[in-house]
């Protein structure tokens, strides 16, 4: 007889649960030590694998903070990079294959990158070249090794991660209760919520006792490959072919729909490289800047997405780094 797969998965995640625990509490317990960088710290990151804005919202913070004319440096491992050089200062002679895709994507709005595994000898040698403010760091909440000053969690508010289970049964990296360790909680994609399940959302939050904030989406315009910009009126009368490859390339496509008339949807896993993909040459695609910056093609375009905050999140920050 065999035995029904989500006892196994849950019984691994029992397994796995453990060892996250564990290796939290050996630097929360300082049984390891955290190294300190000599610049203000701020994490993003959050509980869960798969998408919940890190990205957009790394890009949105670091702005802001550049308007209060600090200097930003964004310090990330590079996740899925080609390039096997223990550092990496993004610019404009390397690629998304250098930098990996996130990183380079926040370079090209025109924020500082340095990328490499070990985040503390990467952010020493961006303190010489780039002499900073403030760290951030990209998709840190995780990265224990490391002594941060501001913790901010990221939450898809379509899948809480108080609803989810750990890895492999669940998408939780963490356990659930784990949210302890931030200062600040961020949610996203709350648009997609219904106004009953948006208020047992903010009442769960509050149970929490942490700030939050519901950051706000907008879909500005589109842009090709060399950054120029189209209105959403310039495809009203085009057929276009959707494609991404995201953590949740589903709630991309909800968005696509708004927007356009889809005649096909392609689904990539996450980082998709598509260094052999073949695409249509009298085709009209539709994609993230994320997937964008990866192909050199004239019929492909890229929906401008941004996050951002109110202006109590904005005070909140400013009061924090000054």
């Amino acid at each position: 007889m065999l035995v029904d797969l989500r006892i196994i998965l849950k019984f691994l995640s029992y397994i796995y649960g453990f060892f996250a625990v564990l290796r939290r509490l050996i630097y929360e317990k300082g049984l390891i030590k955290k190294k300190k960088l000599p610049v203000y710290t701020i994490s993003v990151g959050n509980l869960s694998v798969g998408g919940t804005g890190k990205t957009p919202f790394t890009i949105y913070l670091s702005k802001l903070l550049k308007n209060k004319n600090k200097k930003v440096v964004v310090l990330s491992r590079g996740y899925k990079r080609k390039s096997k050089e223990k550092i990496i200062i993004c610019d404009n002679d390397k690629t998304f294959s250098d930098c990996g895709d996130e990183p380079y994507l926040i370079f090209k709005n025109g924020i500082n990158v340095v990328v490499s595994s070990d985040r503390y000898k990467a952010g020493l040698k961006a303190k010489n070249i780039f002499n900073p403010d403030i760290f951030i760091l990209d998709d840190g909440f995780q990265h224990f090794q490391l002594h941060r000053d501001l913790n901010i969690l990221m939450v898809d508010a379509t899948k809480p991660f108080w609803k989810d289970n750990l890895l492999p049964y669940g998408r939780l990296r963490e356990p659930a209760s784990f949210y302890k360790y931030a200062d600040i909680i961020i949610i996203t994609k709350t648009q997609a919520l219904q106004e009953k399940k948006l208020k047992d959302l903010e009442g769960y939050l509050k149970s929490l006792n942490k700030p939050y904030f519901f950051a706000k989406e907008r879909f500005s315009h589109i842009v090709d490959k060399d950054g120029n910009i189209y209105d959403f009126s310039f495809f009203k009368d085009k057929k276009v072919i959707a494609f991404a490859g995201l953590g949740n390339n589903k709630q991309f496509f909800d968005i696509v729909k708004r927007y356009f008339n889809v005649e096909k949807f392609i689904e990539f896993p996450d980082h998709f490289d598509y260094k052999d993909y073949k695409f249509e040459k009298d085709k009209i695609y539709i994609t993230t800047e994320k997937d964008l910056i990866k192909i050199n093609q004239e019929n492909i375009f890229a929906i401008k997405y941004e996050i951002f905050c109110d202006k109590e999140f904005e005070e909140l920050i400013n009061g924090i780094i000054n």
